[in-house]
């Protein structure tokens, strides 16, 4: 027996010499140092003064800034709500005083109250209002006139025409009639009384006139006046542009904890420096951002996500480079977005009833491949920071829910979702979904205490999950966008993903050499999908769960996304550790 183990570490020591002897050119960490040294160009720290955009298709009317700020008023807004056919439709409602709504001259909806505002994103782009109206419309135009009765610091409303789910009605759009564009027409009048005045009679609410003649005083219809934000700056010189790398964004957390592993390996304190600029920007800057979001509801503003906290996606992997730096230096304005966070992941998050992590969509109770990432990596890192064993219990968990929702056993790999409802699973095998918890298992194997009861289960997952992933590698060394399609195009992001998860499983004696091999094609497909100038492509977006598998084939792909930059790094430093 024991010159059969010296045989099988001398078969292991020269193939791992072989490996490592038929790199390229270039190392995998000067590779992952260009990739870097893009990112670093690339993000910029600096705020531009930008107009507020109607997002969401949401409507908001504010009255409390202007003339009468702070005094007693009663407010109208016009518009016309232009629906593609006749129809009954669903509008949510939220306001913070007494409000009227008519429609095609018809009083339809009346609150003397007000409710709270404002609604809440439950899940991407989905909205939860405190009030709902259903009423008709007629195809065409169809006039909205609104009446809110407003005290000190009050007067807000927001509208939106939604399905049932919440989601938006694209049936339906808001145009008024003087340039075609969906600001509101509106009209001041002074007030005294607010639910006395809601029952007073105005002149519009008798006819929409050009102007108004009221108890001696001409009123006459505006715009609301056009509020100014300060955002991140992207400058035109950026690949990447539809999210700045500065941003709250689960994507470049991960590329930010990369980057950071990156420094502590090969000790360069510009990377370390870097990272902690990030992280240091979004505290000195946090109370601008949340004011920007709860007061003037820029719901799609710079770091909205580190506000909006309504799924995992905000709240885990976002703050992964934050618990790293608290890690190794305790900062105290760290810790408060940390803690924040983990309370909501631990509490606020919504599960199956035995706990698994799940949304709300597509529909509600639909477990999601890409949360094991969002979830158990953080949860990891709090059990080692504080040392308290409910973190470690909950990844443990999850890793063995997502396995017996998601896991298919004869494919050896894991479908996208899962719907409890249907009690069935999604369409496709997606490359970067399987990437997510190859990457995540791999963490929980890593920072897992081995004496746990659940780890010698969850090796065996990750064993078994990895003979499959090898039986998919395309033939240039990189899996495709949906792995048992070969036909489907050739994803970088999950590629790095898995490379890591192996190259972590050869060092660790979690996989045997015969995955060096593997490792060395997917590498090498990577390393041909990089430039010179570090700029990376190949990487599908940021991904829902699709009823097809048309919709997983014709996803865009952009050069330098964040979801595969972090996981290149990582990948590069895992295939350097094992010739150490």
């Amino acid at each position: 027996m024991r010159l059969k183990k010296k045989i099988n570490k001398l078969i292991f020591v020269a193939s791992l010499f072989f490996f490592v002897s038929h790199l390229f050119s270039q190392t995998p960490l000067e590779i992952a140092r260009r990739v870097v040294e893009k990112i670093m160009r690339d993000t910029n720290f600096e705020l531009e003064l930008v107009p507020q955009k109607n997002v969401l298709g949401l409507q908001i009317l504010d009255f409390r800034e202007g003339e009468c700020f702070n005094a007693p008023r009663v407010h109208f807004a016009t518009n016309s709500i232009i629906s593609k056919k006749k129809k009954r439709v669903l509008l949510g409602i939220s306001h913070d005083a007494p409000l009227k709504i008519w429609i095609n001259r018809k009083l339809v909806y009346e609150n003397k109250a007000g409710t709270k505002i404002p609604p809440r994103e439950i899940s991407y782009n989905r909205l939860l209002f405190q009030d709902t109206l259903r009423t008709d419309l007629q195809k065409g135009n169809n006039e909205i006139l609104l009446k809110i009765c407003s005290g000190a610091n009050e007067g807000v409303v927001f509208l939106r025409p939604i399905i049932s789910t919440g989601d938006l009605d694209e049936d339906i759009e808001f145009k008024n009639k003087i340039n075609g564009e969906a600001k509101w027409l509106c009209l001041d009048f002074p007030g005294n009384d607010r639910v006395k005045d809601l029952k007073k009679i105005f002149p519009p609410e008798t006819s929409i006139e050009l102007y108004y003649s009221f108890q001696g005083s001409f009123y006459r219809w505006y715009f609301p006046r056009q509020k100014i934000l300060a955002q991140l700056s992207m400058p035109e010189y950026v690949t990447y542009r539809k999210k700045p790398y500065l941003d709250w964004y689960y994507a470049n957390g991960a590329m930010m904890m990369a980057i950071n592993d990156l420094g502590n390996f090969i000790n360069d304190a510009s990377l370390k420096k870097f990272v902690r600029r990030y992280c240091d920007f979004a505290v000195e800057h946090e109370d601008y951002f949340r004011d920007q979001y709860e007061k003037q509801f820029a719901f799609r503003g710079s770091f909205h996500r580190m506000f909006r906290l309504s799924m995992l996606d905000d709240a885990g992997a976002p703050t992964l480079p934050y618990v790293d730096l608290y890690a190794e230096q305790k900062n105290e304005n760290y810790w408060k977005i940390i803690a924040r966070n983990a309370n909501y992941v631990m509490k606020g998050q919504v599960r199956l009833a035995d706990s698994t992590f799940c949304r709300p969509e597509p529909e509600p109770g639909t477990v999601w491949a890409d949360d094991l990432f969002m979830s158990a990596p953080f949860l990891l890192r709090m059990g080692k920071i504080t040392g308290e064993q409910k973190y470690f219990d909950d990844a443990a968990r999850q890793v063995l829910q997502f396995h017996k929702y998601l896991f298919n056993e004869k494919e050896k790999l894991f479908f996208h979702g899962y719907f409890d409802r249907r009690k069935e699973n999604s369409v496709a095998l997606w490359g970067r979904a399987n990437g997510w918890i190859a990457w995540a298992i791999s963490e929980t194997l890593l920072h897992l205490p081995e004496s746990h009861e659940n780890y010698a289960v969850i090796l065996k997952i990750y064993r078994k999950f990895m003979s499959g992933l090898a039986a998919v590698q395309g033939e240039n060394g990189l899996w495709h966008q949906i792995l048992d399609h070969p036909e489907s195009y050739e994803e970088t992001s999950c590629t790095a993903m898995f490379v890591l998860a192996m190259a972590r499983g050869i060092r660790n004696h979690w996989l045997d050499s015969s995955y060096l091999e593997i490792v060395r094609k997917g590498w090498q497909g990577l390393v041909g999908k990089i430039d010179a100038d570090g700029t990376v492509h190949g990487i599908c977006r940021g991904t829902g769960i699709g009823n097809d598998l048309n919709f997983y084939f014709s996803r865009k792909r952009f050069d330098n996304a964040p979801h595969g930059l972090g996981a290149i790094i990582t990948a590069a430093i895992e295939i350097t550790r094992l010739e150490k």
